[in-house]
């Protein structure tokens, strides 16, 4: 399929209108330069000078490159509200796609949002070594879940565990820390765990890191490319049990760990940012209630009175108990199948989102210079 241009909005040219860009993009899957920001972070837009009456407000991602989370939906909400505050004569419009708090920006009578529903930043990362063709989903399955931990985190060591105490690794696929997060080398076995002591890991684990019961460790690439681009052996996998990168900061952040799930035709169990799974389902996935995910999914991973974790944990166990994998496995089949075909359309389904966006632009645009005149 023909690559289409994602962001067409920002061909939009206006006497009237400013585009402002933020972040710096982490990666770039073509390894092409990509346009230089406004600002690099959204804070520096306080010290902004703008010029224009109307302010067309994004982020520097695309299909084929992304900028990380940094800081939390709140913070980057209360950054947007000051703004507003400061510049009460001018008119935001800002495209989001899971960065800001939409309510809290449009009780500003001067800004309205535009929430971004066909559109992933990690599209591109998400593994091209893999089949877009159905015939490689696996009707029958042998394996309930896989889980592919990754990098040091918290919340990921929680996961690790709880899968190693119940015994869990023994029938499933998991890996954690097959690699070092900050030298990449994944001969360090010492500075590995350290790291996974450090983030939550329990001390009789400690022996285990580097875990890998599927893979050879020795053969798990280093680099970022290398790792992000190697298929695995993972399609007789049902669950996708992934703990995605940034899940504090309290908004769906899908990596292409969570986007490689549909690839692989897993029923994608994605814990992370609030609304997480429901931002799967606005991109066009579908999610039977296997799990009752709507339960957990709108809860803060990080929240102090109760754990988002240990509802994931124990609805996984008992839905394992009782279930057998033939029969689910059947009954996911023609949903995997779907996902894939969804998700290999996702692009055109953005393109015309985006064709919507251009009028909303226009449109906001002309009436305000209607209403100056």
């Amino acid at each position: 399929m023909k690559q289409i241009k994602s962001n067409s909005f920002k061909d939009i040219v206006n006497a009237d209108l400013e585009h402002v860009v933020f972040g710096v993009p982490d990666y770039d899957e073509r390894n092409r330069p990509v346009e230089p920001p406004t600002v690099d972070h959204l804070k520096d837009l306080l010290d902004y000078n703008f010029t224009k009456k109307q302010n067309l407000i994004y982020q520097n991602d695309s299909f084929y490159n992304l900028c990380d989370f940094i800081d939390t939906k709140k913070q980057n909400t209360d950054i947007m509200c000051e703004l507003l505050f400061r510049h009460k004569d001018k008119n935001f419009m800002i495209i989001d796609h899971g960065r800001f708090d939409h309510f809290t920006l449009n009780q500003h009578k001067n800004c309205q949002v535009w929430p971004r529903k066909y559109f992933a930043p990690a599209y591109g990362i998400a593994n091209k070594n893999l089949s877009r063709e159905t015939l490689m989903i696996q009707k029958q399955r042998k394996t309930w879940f896989c889980s592919l931990l990754g990098r040091s985190n918290y919340f990921r060591s929680q996961m690790f565990n709880w899968i190693i105490d119940e015994g869990l690794d023994r029938q499933n696929k998991v890996s954690y820390l097959c690699y070092e997060i900050l030298t990449r080398d994944i001969t360090l076995h010492t500075d590995q765990q350290e790291n996974f002591i450090k983030h939550g890991g329990k001390k009789e684990h400690q022996h285990m890191i580097p875990f890998n019961n599927f893979e050879k460790i020795n053969e798990v690439p280093a680099d970022n490319q290398g790792r992000t681009s190697k298929p695995v052996p993972l399609y007789d996998c049902l669950f996708n049990v992934v703990v995605e990168t940034f899940p504090e900061n309290h908004s769906a952040f899908l990596t292409e760990k969570s986007l490689n799930t549909i690839l692989y035709g897993h029923f994608p169990v994605v814990i992370g940012g609030e609304g997480s799974m429901k931002k799967l389902q606005d991109m066009g996935m579908i999610i039977p209630d296997y799990l009752h995910w709507p339960m957990w999914d709108d809860i803060p991973v990080d929240e102090i009175n109760f754990s988002k974790l240990d509802i994931v944990k124990r609805q996984l166990k008992s839905f394992l108990s009782k279930y057998n994998i033939d029969d689910i496995s059947k009954d996911w089949y023609p949903y995997a199948i779907r996902n894939l075909k969804n998700f290999s359309n996702l692009e055109i389904k953005c393109a015309e989102e985006e064709k919507e966006i251009w009028n909303w632009v226009l449109a906001s645009n002309h009436n305000a210079i209607n209403n100056r005149a």
